[in-house]
């Protein structure tokens, strides 16, 4: 493999259009030859058919979502569309840096059995920049099941083509498409391995108005039908715990005291490392409110 493939960057949008016309501008800029389009998939609204003067060497094509309305509907409408070799996603509020398809392509001519690259990224969020960087040079779905791996983001994804029908597409029954990027990878991973590339390639942004900021029912009952389909939880402990934990806080922010504190008693159980199952009896109470705690933890560039 020679190190310029054909990349079709898809790019899923709603309601964005000056953070989208950054994000176009940043895929237009890349260093090398390797993007082949831009799709743009307007989700709920009109296509911005001026975006196609954006460049008069790279096609930037503006369609509708024609299947499920949301962010996974949205990708998968994307990937129908696209026509390059390889297919790689940008959230409309983040931004690729200039060498991102270049340092991928180089790891691709390395290891060329890899169907599917990410790679590491920089979180904004205010004032606050923080790298976070994977240790891994490969993800297994063991790794997926221990953590999430917040640096393997979906404006890192990379991913042949051709290859996707073998796990499938973006999962369009997900709860508010919630956790559909995660599912997808994992879907991969059981193929083969998800090859790491060390350096960020990716400027993610973290804002208040975040479509999932305060969707917290939304939140738990996605990862409740993410762990019903996901049977590999079962002998992950760990795993499980954080996931539970994570609907434990969503309940607790909700103020469904009752179920937060059952579900931070079934993390503790599982796994009695796992902080939500401190950190939620307290949101339960009241003593320290879920939004302060999440604004706490976008500011550290972890997240909740």
């Amino acid at each position: 493999m020679t190190e310029t493939i054909s990349v079709s960057a898809v790019i899923p949008t709603r309601n964005r259009p000056e953070l989208l016309r950054r994000a176009i501008e940043a895929i237009l800029h890349q260093e090398g030859d390797n993007v082949h389009e831009v799709v743009v998939v307007f989700d709920q609204s009109d296509p911005d058919e001026s975006l196609q003067d954006l460049s008069p060497n790279i096609p930037i094509r503006a369609v509708p979502n024609t299947n499920t309305p949301g962010l996974a509907g949205a990708r998968n409408t994307g990937i129908d569309t696209a026509t390059g070799e390889w297919i790689a996603f940008c959230d409309d509020d983040d931004v690729w840096l200039p060498d991102k398809l270049v340092r991928q392509c180089r790891a691709l001519a390395i290891h060329q059995e890899t169907l599917f690259a990410v790679g590491s990224v920089i979180i904004t969020y205010g004032d606050k920049r923080v790298h976070r960087q994977s240790e891994l040079q490969t993800i297994e779905v063991g790794d997926l099941l221990r953590d999430r791996i917040m640096e393997a983001h979906p404006s890192t994804y990379l991913t042949r083509r051709a290859a996707i029908e073998q796990w499938g597409p973006v999962d369009e029954a997900l709860p508010g498409g919630y956790a559909e990027d995660y599912d997808w990878l994992l879907r991969a991973a059981r193929v083969r391995p998800v090859l790491v590339v060390p350096e960020a390639v990716t400027e993610v942004e973290w804002h208040p108005d975040s479509y999932f900021g305060n969707r917290w029912a939304t939140i738990d009952s996605a990862l409740e039908f993410f762990v019903d389909k996901t049977p590999e939880f079962a002998n992950e402990p760990r795993g499980l715990a954080r996931i539970v934990g994570q609907r434990a806080f969503a309940q607790a922010a909700m103020g469904q005291t009752r179920r937060a504190l059952s579900s931070a008693w079934q993390t503790f159980r599982l796994d009695w490392r796992q902080p939500r199952a401190y950190i939620v009896p307290v949101v339960a109470s009241r003593i320290v409110s879920a939004d302060r705690l999440v604004k706490w933890a976008n500011a550290t560039g972890r997240g909740f």
